[in-house]
């Protein structure tokens, strides 16, 4: 079999994946005995205050293990640098953090002149260098500035996972369970370094929080922040309709407050749109530049599988861009169909959209990363795992994990 051929097969598997689960959730929103669906009861369990304290201790805790460990890395190759400077300058040279932290100091368009690469920072949504644009100007450090905040919202964001979950599942274990598969998920590391990672993770959990919590206004300030942070921040509006549909099929008066989380995240990508027309004549001008410089443009997810699994081979290329990304995206798949009849369907076909979304590009180099910013994988693994598996899958998910930071510090292909 060429790998042509072998990529039209994954491809087909993948999207066949995709319809078994989308079919289940759709089936189970509309035609499933509501009263019968997870996350779905009157009133929702309370969470209980000591779980969250752990998880957000074991949080910070993870964290600072984290960021420990790059450190140590990045002395290896600039032993005469502070440790924040070794990591920005030896490891994360070529990550997304470098371009945030120009945004923050000039921001979009600003003196073409200065510096190449001025006219990409359209690319980037404008939420994190906005939050570091006052450090900006009162001259900090920024790497460190966003090193810290990274740090504070990768915890907060855990509380509210674990609040989420345990709302859903109504056990603490499963909540703290879930917390540990979504910090143990090999891109982990991403969340100390001062990228959106964190933020977007944050967000997501506050406004699926706020969702639980009946508090629509929340719900839809949280969905704008969302969409200025990542472009697929705007599906949070497709699950605030999904809520809606059970809602109403529980038989809860329509409200007009009902719109405002549908509506947020959709004000929140109109904004980073006006940005692109404001500064460059076209709201998708982002399009253009990631096309003509990282060659992403968006296609259907199975072409992406078939494309990236082109590049499979015996060579870190072959590994980290061929092989691992196309048995992660079916490993997303197969967690999500498993579970589908155990994830509330509004949870699940979020996760469905944010496999579709975030995985259908033509250059999928990041999806590892991509993968932290998709909230209903976490859940899915603990509403879903048993006791026995749930020890197994954290080894396994260790052992992958050792095995992904490790590469990324010695200059594997992984962005």
């Amino acid at each position: 079999m060429t790998q042509q051929t072998m990529g039209m097969v994954l491809a087909g598997v993948s999207a066949l994946l995709f319809l078994a689960a989308a079919g289940i959730g759709l089936w189970r929103l509309f035609l499933h005995p509501v009263g019968q669906l997870p996350g779905c009861g009157r009133p929702l369990p309370v969470p209980d205050g000591r779980g969250q304290r752990l998880a957000v201790a074991g949080a910070l805790a993870w964290c600072l293990f984290l960021l420990t460990a790059l450190c140590i890395a990045a002395h290896r190759y600039a032993p005469d640098q502070t440790p924040l400077q070794a990591v920005a300058s030896t490891l994360c040279g070529g990550l997304d953090a470098r371009h945030y932290l120009d945004l923050a100091r000039w921001g979009y368009g600003a003196g073409e002149s200065g510096f190449a690469e001025q006219y990409l920072m359209i690319v980037f949504f404008p939420l994190w260098p906005w939050l570091l644009r006052p450090f900006a100007l009162l001259g900090l450090n920024l790497w460190l500035v966003g090193t810290v905040l990274s740090i504070g919202l990768t915890a907060v964001g855990t509380l509210f996972l674990y609040r989420c979950v345990y709302r859903l599942s109504g056990s603490g274990r499963t909540a703290a369970f879930a917390c540990a598969v979504q910090l143990l998920l090999p891109g982990s590391f991403f969340f100390v370094l001062p990228q959106t990672e964190a933020l977007f993770y944050c967000l997501n959990f506050a406004f699926l929080d706020a969702m639980q919590r009946d508090k629509p206004g929340q719900a839809g300030l949280f969905g704008l922040l969302a969409s200025l942070c990542r472009a697929n921040g705007v599906l949070l509006t497709g699950y605030a309709v999904l809520w809606a549909i059970l809602a109403l099929r529980r038989n809860r008066r329509l409200r007009v407050s009902w719109l405002l989380p549908m509506a947020g995240p959709v004000a929140g990508l109109a904004v980073y749109l006006g940005i692109n027309w404001a500064v460059y004549g076209n709201a998708f001008q982002f399009t253009i530049y990631q096309q003509q410089h990282w060659n992403h443009s968006f296609c259907l997810f199975p072409q992406a599988v078939a494309i990236m699994s082109r590049y499979i081979g015996g060579d870190s290329v072959g590994i980290y861009i061929g092989l691992w990304t196309v048995v992660l995206v079916f490993a997303e798949l197969l967690l999500l169909l498993l579970a589908s009849r155990r994830l509330p369907p509004d949870w699940l076909l979020l996760g469905l959209a944010g496999v579709a979304m975030m995985n259908g590009q033509t250059w999928l180099i990041s999806a590892q990363r991509y993968a932290l910013g998709m909230p209903a994988l976490a859940p899915a693994a603990g509403i879903l795992a048993r006791r026995w598996q749930k020890a197994v899958l954290l080894a396994v998910l260790a052992v992958l994990w050792g095995i992904y930071f490790a590469a990324f510090v010695n200059h594997a292909p992984i962005y």
